[in-house]
């Protein structure tokens, strides 16, 4: 493909006498259809999401999802997390986990950690008068390459927040997005 105001790959197209070099311009009519440029992302996306969950741990599965080539996956997780803090404590310590697993094992980096995100939060003051309702939003981003094969990819979410009752998970959604390498 050149650069010809028609966008066509064949070979009547010559540079035109337009000011800015490199320009072409075909001599006659193209019959050939321009050829699109190719797009990395293969539209093959996965998605799920899982409403009101009143525990502490839940786990949140896709279909399986079949690689083929040099083909990457980019996971992107979100979950809403909560619980009521009771009226006797002055604080609670917020402690809330989003850990990938690819085939039900937890999925490593490179340097051989897990793929996970937490949020802590230490000595959160709380009305003592009054139940409060906490909520905290969680976000995981990663990118895997495993090669060829058949994968199943899930998130556990855990809330082990501390001084709280009625911990729940108001929404979590994992998006897998497949795309060549």
């Amino acid at each position: 493909m050149n650069s010809c105001e028609k966008n066509c790959s064949c070979e009547r197209c010559k540079p035109c006498n337009a000011p800015v070099s490199g320009v072409m311009k075909a001599i006659d009519k193209c019959n050939i259809t321009p050829v699109q440029p190719s797009s990395i992302v293969e539209n093959f996306v996965f998605n799920i999401q899982e409403g009101f969950v009143e525990a502490d741990f839940f786990t949140l599965t896709l279909p399986s999802i079949t690689l083929t080539g040099n083909q990457k996956v980019r996971l992107e997780v979100s979950s809403q997390v909560g619980a009521l803090t009771t009226s006797g404590p002055t604080f609670y310590i917020e402690d809330i986990y989003l850990t990938l697993n690819r085939n039900a094992l937890p999925l490593n980096t490179n340097a051989g950690t897990n793929v996970e995100t937490r949020i802590f939060s230490s000595m959160v003051k709380v009305n003592p008068v009054d139940d409060q309702n906490f909520t905290t939003l969680i976000t995981l981003l990663h990118v895997d390459n495993p090669g060829p094969g058949v994968y199943t990819y899930s998130v556990d979410v855990r809330n082990e927040s501390q001084n709280i009752e009625d911990p729940f998970i108001i929404s979590t959604i994992i998006t897998a997005t497949i795309y060549n390498a």
